[in-house]
Parts: structure tokens; sequence; C-alpha cells
């Protein structure tokens, strides 16, 4: 039966559904150098003619390092060397001989170094790697990579790095292409960080806990970087990949990859060009709508760059990302929930409603849109003493999203489809419409010293970032009839939009003194100063209360921070590094909405939440570079976290909705990562983490309690593996590989209001295990693939809300069903 419904009822659900919306709420290491006891009275010499060697020999250098890198990392599909990712090497061998990895270069420390060089957790997984084992987004390889927790909002994925998460709306993870940061600075732009497929990269750095000192904002945790092939002045290359996968119980999709390599003036001027289409299987059902395979959707890009060597000291090199991602809806699923009862939920709340069938009931679609572009320009310049280096980007992200509200619990048991039913006369659907852009301008000029030049390595830059973005949430209340009528009587749906712009200056240093020949000694600093304003219209409607646009008074904020970071290592043999390292990081604070009437709790601004990090590690390769590890133990405490919370206005009753900090936070935990070159034909690998997160401050506004977990992290994450080849004749090599992934039981997300909030807080979300097979056959520079993935057709959870279902049922994200595919790529 339709209820009727009060003003001021009518600005609490308003206030309600506002809060759902993402409103407020050149390998120019120094060579390694003998141990100690052997050391000569001048160690530095022999990197001084390094340097020289360097700098006479670029080209050269640069294709060595081209083929070094190109191959790394490979567990799968190459001569059966090392593992698939690592943190401390893998790689291809000689037919017939044991396996050996590769040497791995990456630039974490943004210069580049051996892997086993940098002080500090840092995991690298080769392009070859991504594409052999298929892992084209990033999704897909968290699970190969220790201390990422994998989580998939209603917005898209969202990745946790050492278990610091808490229900806030702002990324505390960096991601960044090259050098580009793209992470928006804004706490309330989470939505629209990039997926990038990872076809044709050169690989992926993961750097575990916070950067704060070389890379800024927004790395609390730590951050991912894609980095992208240059192209080669040298030769011409391409390649190419067909896949055909069909998901159990659901659709058919399929891929089209390619990439080509052209050099224009030999040694002088190349291009690089890649580009892919998607067709993403879908496999949820609507029954309500009448539809199946809901979920289903598109993807395609172009990735291009050019590079110049103008002279063997300066090279310019631009570069080009352009990616749609297009879903019909999200994997969103109706589980039995706890709509009823969400403080008391059933033991069987997480469980999928209808028997386990993959269903989501729904009048209206959800689809989801998002659009990706990434330009800059890196201009390089060797001189004798240093090299200077300058990049300048531009950044554009949008997404767009409707969200069906109808059955969104407005108090338990009563949904808001119920409540606005008796205000507009007639039963009713209600759906949010979600647009949200980022446009960001960055210029960062730094200068490092040349490698090998004396006793201490040196970095310094500056750093400039302009940022605009704009949310705009529009509802509508339309009939339940084909087609749905958007209801305007008695009053609209209304929404609103807040433009707002952020400004950064930055400048950071770091210097490493080598003290002895196998000691390094590295500290550095950042000092960080930011603008931000913003301002919101209310739109004439529901939502707003209001019959006219509102625009409230421009919000503004200013800060400083200034974060450090210092580490030692010690390199007890060639390939061994032990290492102590502590770093900060931080994530900015920000204006909240500037209403025209404050209640008392209210803020008008909230700060910096800072991270503060402590870690030991140790990696390296023994037994001839069989055997490879990287172990480390950390702890990390989160002081001021930024959170989502509400107070009540006591003379309108309105709820008002704003971000706060408040609250402690700890997480402990060891990381570990192993491979294992068994014999010539027979790879094992082994990674994981155990993560102890959780606060050390109750949070009452959210309903967190001194000692509750933080939200999607599991204590135990594990993925085990084997690669196995053998010889047929000619260049004919068969493979057949398998992975097991284990992740722990996890929490939801704490929920505004704590026990008196009309969704279930911090539900507890069951352990799953996935297990993927794959086999096949190369031939020379050809490969056939057959493969399954989830072949136990597990259920895992990514996402889990009380009462959003129709019928009284909950809602959850849920990882892909059983996949038959097979897959043919060509090297040319």
């Amino acid at each position: 039966m339709a209820r009727e419904i009060s003003p001021k009822r009518c600005a609490t659900l308003a206030s309600r559904m506002c809060a759902m919306s993402p409103l407020p709420r050149t390998i120019t290491s120094r060579p390694r150098r003998p141990p100690f006891f052997t050391a000569c009275a001048s160690p530095w010499a022999g990197r001084v003619d390094a340097h020289r060697n360097h700098k006479t020999g670029r080209n050269h250098m640069r294709n060595l390092k081209k083929g070094l890198t190109g191959t790394a990392l490979a567990i799968v599909l190459t001569p059966p060397a090392a593992t698939w990712a690592q943190s401390a090497g893998s790689g291809v061998q000689e037919e017939g001989a044991q396996a050996v990895p590769d040497e791995i270069v990456v630039t974490a420390q943004k210069r580049e170094q051996r892997l086993i060089d940098v002080p500090s957790a840092v995991t690298a997984v080769s392009g070859d790697a991504l594409t052999q084992r298929n892992l084209t987004r990033i999704e897909q390889f968290a699970a190969f990579t220790p201390g990422i927790s994998f989580s998939e909002g209603l917005t898209g994925p969202q990745l946790t790095v050492r278990g610091l998460n808490a229900s806030g709306q702002g990324a505390t993870t960096a991601i960044l292409v090259d050098d580009v940061p793209l992470t928006s600075s804004s706490s309330y732009q989470q939505s629209t960080t990039p997926n990038f497929d990872t076809y044709d990269l050169e690989r992926i750095e993961v750097l575990r806990g916070p950067q704060g000192t070389l890379y800024g904002a927004s790395a609390l945790g730590g951050l991912i970087k894609y980095v992208t092939k240059a192209p080669n002045l040298a030769h011409f290359e391409g390649s190419a990949q067909l896949e055909l996968n069909h998901v159990d119980k659901g659709q058919t999709g399929g891929s089209v990859r390619a990439a080509v390599n052209l050099p224009v003036v030999q040694d002088s001027v190349a291009i690089r060009v890649s580009g892919l289409y998607e067709r993403l299987p879908g496999f949820i059902d609507n029954p309500l709508g009448n539809a199946s395979d809901v979920n289903s959707g598109e993807r395609y890009g172009v990735r291009a760059g050019l590079l110049w060597q103008a002279s063997p000291e300066f090279s310019v090199r631009l570069s080009g990302i352009w990616q749609r991602d297009d879903r019909d809806a999200p994997a969103s699923i109706d589980l039995v929930g706890a709509a009823l009862t969400p403080a008391t939920p059933p033991a069987n709340a997480t469980s999928i409603a209808y028997g386990g069938e993959l269903q989501r009931n729904l009048r209206l679609g959800e689809p989801i849109k998002r659009r990706s572009q990434v330009y800059s320009a890196t201009l390089n310049y060797d001189a004798d003493f240093a090299s200077i280096t300058s990049i300048t980007s531009l950044a554009k992200m949008n997404f767009q999203r409707r969200k069906v509200l109808t059955h969104y619990n407005a108090a338990p048991g009563v949904t808001f489809g119920d409540v606005l039913s008796g205000a507009y006369g007639q039963p009713v659907d209600i759906r949010s419409n979600d647009f949200t852009t980022v446009r960001r301008i960055n210029q960062e000029i730094r200068l490092a010293s040349a490698p090998g030049s004396g006793p201490i390595d040196y970095l310094a830059g500056l750093f400039y970032t302009r940022e605009k973005s704009s949310i705009t949430q529009l509802f509508d209340v339309t009939s339940v009839t084909t087609p749905p009528v958007i209801l305007t009587v008695p009053v609209p749906g209304g929404g609103l939009s807040v433009p707002a712009r952020y400004r950064e200056v930055a400048g950071f240093a770091q210097l490493t003194w080598h003290p002895l020949p196998n000691v390094d000694v590295t500290g550095g600093a950042r000092y960080s100063r930011n603008r931000q304003r913003s301002q919101t219209t209310r739109f004439a409607g529901f939502v707003s209360q209001s019959f006219v646009d509102v625009t409230d008074q421009p919000s503004k904020t200013k800060e400083e921070k200034v974060t450090w970071s210092g580490a030692i290592s010690w390199h007890p043999a060639e390939r061994v590094t032990v290492y102590a390292r502590a770093a900060t990081g931080y994530r900015p604070g920000g204006p909240n909405l500037a209403l025209a009437t404050q209640p008392p709790g209210y803020r008008t601004s909230y700060g910096p939440d800072t991270t503060v990090n402590y870690e030991l590690g140790a990696k390296g390769e023994l037994f001839d570079r069989r055997l490879s590890f990287d172990v480390s133990v950390f702890t990390v405490d989160w002081t001021n976290i930024q959170i989502p919370t509400s107070v009540v206005d006591p003379d309108t009753g309105v709820p008002n909705n704003f971000t706060d900090n408040g609250g402690k936070a700890r997480s402990r935990g060891v990381e570990y990562a192993m491979r294992l070159a068994a014999s010539p034909q027979l790879s094992l690998f082994v990674n994981g983490a155990y993560t102890d997160a959780n606060l050390r401050l109750a949070v009452p506004g959210i309903g967190g309690a001194r000692g509750d977990r933080l939200p999607y992290v599991p204590t135990f994450t594990n993925t085990a593996g084997f690669d196995y080849r053998v010889p047929i004749g000619g260049e004919a090599t068969t493979f057949v590989g398998a992975d097991w992934t284990y992740v722990g039981s996890r929490n939801s997300d704490f929920i505004v209001g704590g026990l008196a909030a009309p969704q279930t807080g911090h539900q507890r979300l069951p352990s799953y295990h996935t297990v993927n097979l794959q086999g096949g056959v190369e031939f020379g520079q050809h490969r056939l693939a057959l493969y399954v993935t989830n072949v136990g057709n597990a259920r895992g959870l990514y996402y889990y809300l009380s009462g959003d279902g129709a019928g009284g049922t909950g809602n959850g994200i849920v990882q892909q069903p059983r996949t038959f595919g097979v897959r043919f790529s060509s090297n040319f």
C-alpha cells in the first residue's frame, strides 16, 4: 500500500538519496658492488666508468634494455624460467639450459634501477606475462600481487594496498601511467579512476607502502604504475591476438588486439600504435525486466607513442591513450540480504537469492560508461653531471552511471519506492543519473644525478597540477509503465551539481649515500601546498526540497603538507638486498558543501589524513638465480581518517551529510613472493599476504568500534601455481599451467548512522577459492592456448549491501562464473 509522506520525511529521504551519490558524503642503476670484504680503496671508480660507457653507448644500452625487460617475469609460456610475477625476477633461458631469469629494471624511485636494488616492497609484472596469462584488467592481476586486496562497488573496481580502506570515497591507492598521475585529488572522484587494458605494456609496477615523498598526494597505501612500451628506433615489430570465450550460463564474448612498431627514421624517429576491441559477455538475468545477460558490455581503445632521439643526449617522447568502457549494467546480483532486520542480519544474508541464480530484478536499466584519455610529452636531456626530465601531461576522465534506487531501504523494510508512491499517487521507480568528469593538467621537472658519479646520488624536482572536476546528479521519478514516463507532479526529481577546482605545487628531493660498497642510505622529503574551491547548485525538485534552483556560497580551503621517507639497505651478496624503510603518505583534505544554515556539529571542511609506514624486507636470487624471493614485514599507522558522516538539523529534521576526520587505524602484516625454476621444464610460484588491519579508535558515526577490521581487507590471501613446458620437435613446444587463489573473509563497508542506519554495516563476507587452468602449443612466434577460468564456479563477493534488491533482497557484486576460452596470438 502506498504510504503518505510528510514534508520532514521528504527532506530526510532526499538527504539519504544524496548520500548514495559520490558526494559527501639507459639502465642507470649503479653497477653492483663487490662484497665489503673485497672492496677496493676507490669503490666508486667503476661507477664513473659505467657512466662514461652509458653516455657513449646509449642506443646500444637502450636496445639491450628493451630485450631484457620485454620478457621479464614471463612465468607462463616463456621457456620454463621463472615465475610469473615477482618482486625479484623471472625470465627466459636458452633451449635445454636451466631456467635463468632476465634482469628486471623498474622506475619505482623515478630513475631506472634493478628491481633487487630498490629498498622498498615493489612487484613488477612484465607485459609479456600479462599477455600470456591474459590478464587484461588490473583486477585480474591483483591476485598475483602480494599486499593488494580487490573490491568492486557500483562505480567500478577499487584496489587497496596494505589494507588501508575505511569506507571513504577518496582513493588511497594512486594510479599512474608512466609518470603521469591519474588519481583525482578530490575525495569524491574515486569513480573516475581508469582501468586500462594491459595489452602491449612494458610492465606494471606495484609499490607497496606510502609513496608521498616522490609521488605526492593520494598514495596513502601505495601506488600502481602502468609503464608503456617506448617506440623501438631500430626494428619493425608487431603482434596480434584473437580470443573467443564463453561464460557458463551466460554469453559468448571475444576480443581483437594488435600492436605495431614502425621506425620512421632509423635510430632517430619511431612510432608505436596498439588497439583493442573486446566484447564483454553478460551472465546476469533480469526476470522483472524480461531480459537476460544484462551486464554485457564493450571495451575499445587506442594507445600511440612517438619517440624522437634528436641527439645522443636529447630525446622527446609523445604518448596518448584513449579508452572507452561501456557496460549495460554492473555485475550486480540480488542476495538474501537483511532489508527487514539490518541491525540483526540472518546467517545467510550474503547468500545468493533465488536458489543461487544470478539475477538482478529491476524495471529500469543501470548502464555504466567510462571514458579515459591521457596525453603526455616527456623531454629528457642527459648532461655530463645529471639528467634533466620534463613531463607535461593532460588527463581527462569521464564517468556516467544510472542507478535504480526504487528498492533501496529508506527505513528497515520500507523502500524509497514505497514512500514516494504515496507522494506521487501511483507506483513509481526512482533512479539517479550520475555524471562525473575530471580534467587534470600536470607538470613535473626533475634533476637526477648521473649514475655512478660519486658517493651520493641525488634526485630533485618540482611538481604542479591543476584539476577541474564536476559531479552532477539528476534524479528521475518514473511510472512503472512500459515505456516509463518521467513524473514532474507534484515536483520533479531534482538534483545537484558540484563543480570543483584543485591546484597544487610541490617540491621534492631524495639523496642516496653509499657509505660502504655494499650499504646504501636513502632519505627524502616533499613539501606540498594546495588550494581547493567548490560550489553546489541544487536543482528544483524533490531531492533539493525546493521549487527553484539554489546555488550555495563557494567553499574554499588551503593546506600545506610535508611528507618524508628514509631507508637503509645492505647487500650481503651480489643479488641479495636486506632493507629497512620508513615513509609517510597523505590524502588532501577539502571543502564540504557550504550550507546556508549550518546545524551544530557540521564542518565546512575536513583535513588531510596521513599514514606512517615502517617495514623490514629482504629480496634476492639464489642458486644461480633459480630461486627468487621477496619478503617484507610492515606496520602502518593511519590517523585523522576521512570518513563520511551526518548531522541532523534540529530545526528541520534534515540530515546533512559531509566528510569529517576521525578515528585511527593500524595495519600490520607480512607479504611474500617466491619463484622456483625446479627444472628446465617446470616453474613453481607462490605469493600472498597476511594483513591485520583494524580501527584503533572507535568511530561512532559509521558504526565502527575499536578493533573492527577495515572494509574489504582479507586477513589472508594466497596464490600458488605452476607452469610446465615440453618441446615436441622442431620449434613446437606444448605447455600447461594452473594457479589457485584463496581470498579470506572480509567485511563490507561501515555505514553512516551505525546501528540506526537502514543498511547493515560491516557485514562479514565469506572466503572463496579460484582455480584457473590453461594449456596449448607454441610454434615459432605463434601460440594457441585453451583456458578455463574459475574452474570451480566460485561465487566470490566483491561488494555487499543489505537492502537494495527487489522483494526485500540485498545486493552484491559477484565474480565472473566459470569461463571457457581459446586464444591465438602471433608476433612478427
